[in-house]
């Protein structure tokens, strides 16, 4: 079985490997988002709001399909808005599409207590994620 494809470049057109094996997918001055192929997991690093949200949906959509979730590894996430909130529970939301999405599930792991306490607020959407 062939290994999965490369996700495609950033803007800038280059793919940029960070150390560890990582791929960045995304990042600005307040956000990195990287893919790790050999886990196949996301990591978010620093703060996600309305300014990178949409960039962060696009990201998410970037990582190759599989028939699973999409892993995403939010110990290093300091700071969500409620736009980031809504690109977690569903990606396609970032780019203005129906709510129905497109098909795949995010899954969260090493949650921060600042994001396990929004969700608990919001009663809800934690079991989704």
């Amino acid at each position: 079985m062939a290994p999965p494809a490369s996700p495609p470049a950033d803007a800038g057109g280059n793919l940029e490997h960070s150390g560890q094996g990582h791929i960045v997918l995304y990042a600005d001055r307040h956000l990195r988002v990287t893919w790790s192929p050999p886990d196949t997991s996301v990591t978010l690093s620093g703060e996600v709001d309305v300014s990178n949200s949409a960039e962060l949906a696009s990201a998410l959509t970037r990582v190759p399909d599989s028939d699973h979730a999409i892993v995403v590894d939010a110990a290093d996430l300091r700071f969500i808005d409620l736009s980031g909130l809504r690109v977690l529970l569903d990606p396609s939301l970032g780019h203005g599409n129906s709510a129905t999405g497109y098909g795949r599930a995010v899954r969260l792991r090493n949650m921060p207590p600042h994001l396990e306490r929004l969700l608990r607020l919001l009663g809800g959407g934690h079991d989704r994620l």
